[in-house]
Order: structure tokens, then sequence, then C-alpha cells
């Protein structure tokens, strides 16, 4: 008490002369000039420092200052200081910044990374999907630099400081604002007091080691607290007679700290950010240091804490803050800010896109679907960034509004990714073994608007897909593409001829389709395909048989939907799929250990030349209540008109295991993969998911279904089974671990107590 008191009293006494020099100041002035003239109203300035997640201090600092009915006249900001300072220079208070800074996503924000429901369809099974993705140019392998380039804070950036996009001269503000970076070529203070508000947000923000640098004018632009972490005497500079300042920044180290490396060397590296804040602060009339200990500077989702230590390290100051605002509003009632929060839409003369080489700007403009002249608003333009960066054509995308000659410019800012892109994986489960997952993506390759993909899984069991998609249309809605499949998968129970053993299923596939991209997240595709599929036998069969071949012409139609947050362990979303096909065999051919026999329509033998249909049809629901639990509901549909007599790959799917193993397996816990062969079914699947620590997650599954099989005509069996499994999302991909329960009462040759694991990124 007697502290607080003292400084309390302290505070009255220097806000009293202060108040005393700058009214005799003035009315010495007037006097000389002009008996009648009214005094000036002393200026407040607020600097805010940074200091990574504790700036969010700043907010309590702002909320004490309201509440005393203070408002700054000037504010300056670095780094974090930056941003609560350009925000609350626009005109949101501190109530709206706590409830923004709450609802941002810091995990997603600081990364390069995007929700996969943001990631346009044909893009999302390469994204985050493989341990390494190198860019390939030149016929080089090059390495990612580790730094963030900023895309999504600078999406926010952009999005929050909206209704200032018109606006130059950051003086024009309803608060005038300058924030500060460094020129890190000439290691140089620069004092950002114009252009693009976003950028220099951006600019003064950028963390060395953790974002790339910002060119601003041919200036190369990292965090302002390289050097001054504290812009008290820019405050001055822009006419503040009194400022207040709040710094949560680097206080330096004591001996005992001095210990280790990491303490020495950021010692060292704010050395002199730590020197030029000792001669900042005799440009401060009230210095308020809220208490930090214990809380980390990359602690972003403790909003409600930060703001807690700012607004409790603010308050003994407030009825200082009060006396004060009732000081100057006796001088001159401060005027009311002029409101531009409720700024919408803009219309721009010209759509301007830079950076782009690789894809002109027809395909950007065609993705953005802007016109000049039209009226945008802040969520159509986000949305419209956040499609031609889901694309996966950039690094970086961002948007910047230029004001020039009384006419507004919408600048589309590109840095492009290299047309290839290399991919790579390994992968392990307890079906197909080991395998080392390859894949690349070639964009613009031999056409514009084309994209060749090529996935691998190279093993025992191994899978190849390849497609070529040349897109039709200005904005790449339809294409026409070649496809191949290939795959070489193991049935660990099939009956051939009254035999069964394993078999290996082993299919060849080329085709042709068109596709329509039917939004972000669905596709529907037409597609016709030659189905080369044999099913060879890995037992002695009593009749001599070693394998049976198959040549199928395939019509298909798909619609797939895909709206998951993230493709593994997942909070929400959806995922459906809608298969109908017609197949119709052209040539069988049967091998024993001494004989080869071909089949025809004319010479069909036990084999069926009869066309026949499918429908197949599946979905899975993802939700999260509040909390670390995601539930999710699912369950397939399965229906084939006819069944061959002797049985053929097309004919039947493959039902067991977690997750699917190829086009033909339908997932059931509880049995192996591909266990039951099946040409009938309607099943019902629940699963639930406890995060129990970050990455680390607990899985419940249950799943029960009605299946006819392949060597049944009529009649149905009833299926159940049951899961428990432990999940951690590694460096090298999901880790999968548990076991399961099946009840089948034809079940003979498997123990109903199962375990699985899976490890790694597949395809």
């Amino acid at each position: 008490m007697n502290t607080n008191f003292c400084l309390y009293s302290h505070c009255l006494q220097k806000l009293f002369l202060t108040i005393c020099i700058l009214f005799i100041f003035s009315f010495s002035e007037s006097t000389d000039a002009n008996a009648q003239k009214v005094p000036v109203r002393p200026r407040i300035g607020l600097a805010l420092s940074g200091g990574g997640a504790h700036g969010i201090a700043h907010i309590g600092v702002l909320k004490v200052m309201e509440e005393a009915g203070l408002r700054p006249d000037i504010i300056t900001g670095v780094s974090m200081g930056s941003i609560i300072g350009g925000m609350y220079s626009l005109g949101y208070s501190a109530d709206s910044l706590q409830k923004i800074f709450k609802s941002l996503n810091w995990k997603l924000i600081l990364s390069n990374k995007i929700s996969e429901n943001k990631v346009i369809f044909l893009e999302k099974e390469h994204f985050a999907n493989s341990a390494i993705a190198l860019p390939l140019s030149s016929r080089k392998v090059m390495f990612p630099s580790g730094l963030i380039n900023g895309q999504q804070v600078e999406n926010v950036l952009s999005f929050y400081s909206w209704p200032a996009a018109d606006i130059y001269d950051f003086s024009k503000l309803p608060i005038p604002f300058m924030c500060v970076a460094t020129d890190i070529v000439n290691f140089k203070i620069v004092d950002l007091k114009k252009g693009y508000l976003s950028d220099a947000i951006r600019a003064s923000f950028s963390v060395p080691s953790i974002f790339t640098p910002l060119m601003i004018d041919s200036v190369l632009l990292m965090d302002g607290g390289l050097i001054r972490n504290f812009a008290a005497s820019e405050a001055k500079d822009m006419g503040a007679d009194i400022v207040i300042g709040s710094y949560v920044g680097f206080n330096g180290y004591k001996a005992d700290k001095l210990q280790t490396v990491s303490g020495i060397m950021e010692q060292i590296a704010m050395y002199r950010s730590l020197t030029d804040f000792e001669s900042q602060k005799k440009f401060v009339n009230v210095l308020i240091r809220p208490n930090m200990q214990k809380l980390s500077i990359f602690q972003f989702d403790n909003v409600d804490s930060l703001i807690q230590r700012g607004y409790e390290a603010a308050l003994p100051y407030k009825e200082y803050f009060r006396k004060l605002a009732d000081s100057l509003n006796n001088i001159e009632p401060q005027k009311p800010l002029k409101p531009i929060l409720d700024k919408k839409t803009y219309t721009f003369s010209q759509i301007e896109i830079t950076g782009n080489k690789s894809y002109s700007y027809q395909q950007i403009l065609g993705v953005l679907d802007i016109k000049p002249e039209q009226k945008v608003d802040k969520y159509m333009l986000a949305d419209k960034i956040e499609l031609l960066y889901g694309k996966a054509w950039f690094d970086k995308v961002k948007y910047r509004v230029i004001n020039k000659s009384d006419s507004l410019i919408l600048n589309i800012d590109c840095i492009e990714k290299p047309p290839a892109m290399l991919y790579g994986s390994v992968h392990y489960d307890n079906s197909l073994l080991s395998g080392l997952i390859l894949g690349f993506s070639l964009k613009n390759f031999l056409t514009q608007r084309s994209v060749i993909n090529f996935n691998s899984r190279i093993g025992q069991y191994f899978r190849f897909d390849l497609s070529y998609i040349q897109f039709i249309d200005r904005n790449q809605i339809f294409g026409l593409s070649a496809n191949l499949y290939a795959d070489n998968t193991l049935l660990p129970l099939l009956e051939l001829r009254g035999d069964k053993g394993e078999v290996i299923s082993r299919n060849f596939t080329p085709g042709i389709s068109l596709s329509k991209r039917m939004g972000l997240n669905s596709m529907m595709s037409i597609s016709e395909n030659y189905e080369n599929l044999n099913l060879i036998l890995h037992y002695i069969s009593d009749a001599r048989l070693k394998n049976f071949l198959y040549n199928y012409i395939t019509s298909t139609y798909d619609y797939r939907i895909n709206t998951l947050d993230t493709k593994y362990f997942p909070n929400n979303g959806t995922l459906f799929n809608f298969s109908a096909s017609t197949s119709k065999l052209k040539s069988a051919e049967l091998k024993t250990d001494t004989s080869k026999v071909d089949f025809t329509r004319t010479h069909s033998g036990e084999f069926s030349f009869e066309r026949f249909y499918s429908l197949h049809s599946s979905v899975d629901y993802y939700f999260s209540p509040p909390g670390k639990m995601t539930f999710s509901i699912g369950g397939d549909f399965l229906l084939i008109s006819r069944s061959d007599s002797i049985t053929a790959q097309n004919n039947f799917y493959s039902l067991g295991g977690i997750e699917s193993v190829n086009k033909r397996s339908i997932p059931m816990v509880g049995f192996q993969p591909n266990e039951i062969p099946v040409k009938m079914l309607a099943g019902f699947r629940a699963n639930f998911d406890l995060k129990v620590i970050e990455d680390f997650h607990l899985n419940f599954m249950a799943n029960i279904f009605a299946i006819q099989e392949v060597n049944r005509t009529n009649g149905l069996s009833l299926l159940s089974g049951i899961g428990v499994g432990a999940g951690y999302m590694s460096i090298i991909g999901p880790i999968k671990i548990g076991l399961m329960y099946g009840d089948y009462k034809k079940e003979a040759y498997f123990n109903k107590i199962k375990g699985y694991i899976s490890i790694g990124y597949n395809f």
C-alpha cells in the first residue's frame, strides 16, 4: 500500500507540474499573440513495446485508460505493440481487441498452413500428407528456408485493417499512428508512417528466425525490436506532449541467469535494444511494466491471463488517468473519433497482379473472379485469396489496396511455388507392410492450365496413381484427364472354386475422365476405364489353379465431398463419396500349372459376360463439442447387381481394417484389412477421439454391418466390431496402434481379437 501511495503521489505531482507548465506555456504564448486565444490542448502519446505474446497485455492497459476516460491522441508501436496499436488506432475498442485475439487460431497464424477445407479438392491428397515436400527448379532440389513467410498473419492483418485500406498516410487514421521496423541490410531504424497499414505492421512484427523479412520500397525490413523496441521519442516527434508507455519487452538477465548458451545469446542479441530502451525512458511521463513472470512469449492462446496482467499493472494509474483526462477536457474537449470501422466495401478501378511468372494474369483472375468496379468486401476477398492459395500454385499470395490518383487499385502479390514439387515419406502397417511413399506434381508443364500428379507406394504391396489433367475453362472448373492406376494388394482370405486362402489382387487400370469442381471441397466426374484385373493364388490349389485374369470396360460416375479441417485426427468436417458404375467383361483368362485357357463372350465357360451395375456410398461426419473431444458418425452402403460364379475383382468389395487400402476396400473395425469379400452391405460406425495432450489422441471405435458375402445368393450376415487405440501426429506422419474385437459367426480362420498398427503418411 505504501509503495502504491508513493507511486500515486508522485504521479499526481508529475501530472500537476506537467499540466501547469503546458498551461502556462500555452497561456503565455496566447497572451503575447492574442489575449482571446484559447489555450492549446496538450496531446497524449501512447507507446506500446514489442514482446511476443506478452504484447497482448497492452490491451489490459488500454482497458484501464478507457475506464478512466483517457484516449491517446497518438500511438506508436513495435512488433506486437504495432498490431495492438495499429488496430486500436482504427477505432477497435479494448473489448473488441480481446474478442478478436481470443477468436484467432494462433497456431495456424504462426505458420504457412491453412485448414484443409480451404484447399481446393484436387490438391487435398498432397496437402500436409508427406514428411518432405521439396520444390524442384531447373532439375535441382531446393530446401525450404524454415522461416514463416507470413501468409496467414498478413491475411489476418489485411482483414482487420480493411477499414483503412484506402488510407495511405497513417496520420489520417482516427488516431494517428506509426510503427518501427529495422532495415536489416543497413541495420538502422525505419519509421513507418505511410503506405499500406497491414504491410507496415507485418514488417514491424517480423521476428528474426521465425518470419521472413518484408520488402517495402526496396528496403528489407524486420522486427523493429532488434534496435528500438519502445518508440517513445517517435511519439514526441509526432507531437505528443505527455507520453504513456507500456513495456513488456526483454529486461535483461542477471548473472545467475547467464549460465546457459541460450541465455547468453539472448542477452547479446537484445543488448542494443536494451540500451536503446534506457534512452527512450526519458521521453516517458508514465511507464507501465506488466509482470510477465511464468508466461512465455509464445503463449498466444493465453489471452485472458495476459490482458489481466496488463490491467493489473495499469490499475494503480487509473485515478491518475482520470484526473489527466478531466484536466485536458477542461482545456478543450477531445474530439470524437472519426468512425471508419463501418466501411464495408470498396470498388477498384483496376486489378493488378505482381510476382506471377508461370501462371498468367487470366489464370489468376479466373480463380479470383473479381472484376473492376465490382463492390468487394473483406469477407469475399479473404475467401478468394484462400481459394487462390489453396490451388497450391503459390508459397504466398496476398492483397493490398493502392490509392493512386483518387482511384483504388487492388494489387494481388504472389510468390510462386516452383511448378514441380517432390513429396516423400515412409509407411508401415500390418497389412501392407513397409513401403516408400514417393510423389510429384507438375503444373503447366506441357500446356497452360495443366496438372500432372503422380503418387506411389513402393514395396511388396505397391500402389501407383498417375493423372494428367487439362483444365478447359478460364476458371479451371472443368477438366479433362488421362489416368493410370495400378495396385498389388493382399486379400487374406478368398474362396475360388471351393479352395480358400491368400490371394494377391493385381490391378492395372488406364482411363479418361471429365471432371467438374463443384465448389472448393467437392468434385464430380464421369470416367471410362479399361480394367485389367488379376487374381493370383498364394496357396496350392487342389485344381492346380494359378491365377484368373479379367479385362473389363467400366463407366463410372463419382461425386465426392471433403470438408475436413485436417486429414489426420480431424476435428470437424464431412467426407462423402458416391459412386455408380456399370461394367462389362470383354475377355478372361484362367491359368493352371500346365495350361492357359482364354474366355470370350462366345466361349464364356464359367464366366459371366453380362453387364452388371454397382452402387457404393460412404459418409463420415466429424464434430467437436467444447473441449478436447471429437465425435464422428458414418456408414457405408454397397449394392452390386450380380457376381460372377468364379468371382471377379470388379464384382466385389473387401471389408475390414481401420482404413481403406485400395479403391475397393471398405474399412470395418474388428477385422483384418480386406478380410471379407462382399457384394452387398449396409453399415453404421461411430468413433470417439480424445486429445489428451497436443498431438496425442485416444480413440474408441465401434461399428455394425449387415453384409452379403460373394459366395451367397440370398440372406445376410450381421457383423459387429469394437476397437480402442492411441494415435500420435509425429514428424513422419500419423502413428496409430491399438486392439480390436470382431464378432462374425462365419469367422473360422482369424482370431476375434486383433491388433493393428500404422506408421507414417500414406495415400
